[in-house]
């Protein structure tokens, strides 16, 4: 497979793959919580600021997972083409 088309192909499949990773997220959020995802600007006590730096580490982890896999995944389907 030609290198430019690879590389445009694993852009768009990470950049995907993070927008669906962080609407399941959220999705998810909402479901456990019954709220919809803390924001910095909203944050005015502990648990408010506690919520924010869990709310911050899943959606981290999430979204760098995603991009991982989606990338290892373009890339194994270019080294088969």
């Amino acid at each position: 497979m030609n290198p430019i088309i690879a590389r445009l192909l694993a852009g768009a499949a990470t950049t995907a793959a993070a927008v669906v990773a962080k609407r399941a997220v959220e999705f998810g959020w909402e479901r456990a919580t019954g709220n919809a995802p803390p924001r910095a600007d909203d944050v005015e006590g502990d648990r408010e600021l506690r919520d924010l730096i869990i709310w911050a580490a899943v959606l981290t982890a999430s979204v760098t997972l995603a991009r991982k896999l989606a990338e290892s995944s373009v890339e194994r389907f270019a080294e088969e083409r």
